[in-house]
């Protein structure tokens, strides 16, 4: 991704999300815009920390940095959710348990999404609003 200003732009349907996002020019044609794609989304989470304050991430005492891409085993997110669904009447132990946790780092934001699939979408020359409004 840009380190500069990736200018992330994030669309969901309450089921799937989209993500676009500028890529660094040097490998790609100028100004073109990279699409990740998550599907059957459970929760999600867009914006703070920015890569100034990500060392107050929990994450990142295992590994998290900046402008990067992370899946996360034995996530504390969705252990987080499981224990919060014990409450409903219909709780099986290990319901989220196919579910994913990816973490991308951008400069002034982040996006966590806990899904059951995720998937780089390919590239387009459109800008991040317009990419991900138009999918």
């Amino acid at each position: 991704m840009s380190t500069g200003a990736p200018c992330p732009a994030v669309h969901s349907n309450g089921h799937n999300l989209l993500c676009a996002y500028f890529i660094d020019s040097s490998g790609a044609h100028v100004d073109s815009v990279a699409l990740l794609k998550f599907e059957s989304v459970l929760h999600y989470r867009f914006g703070y920390p920015n890569d100034e304050a990500l060392q107050g991430h929990p994450l990142y005492q295992f590994g998290l940095k900046p402008y990067s891409f992370f899946m996360v085993e034995n996530s504390p997110l969705i252990a987080e959710i499981e224990k919060q669904n014990e409450i409903h009447a219909q709780h099986r132990p290990g319901i989220y348990a196919k579910f994913c946790h990816w973490v991308v780092t951008f400069h002034d934001e982040m996006l966590e999404v806990i899904a059951l699939q995720g998937s780089v979408g390919g590239h387009t020359q459109l800008s991040p609003e317009k990419a991900v409004c138009t999918r």
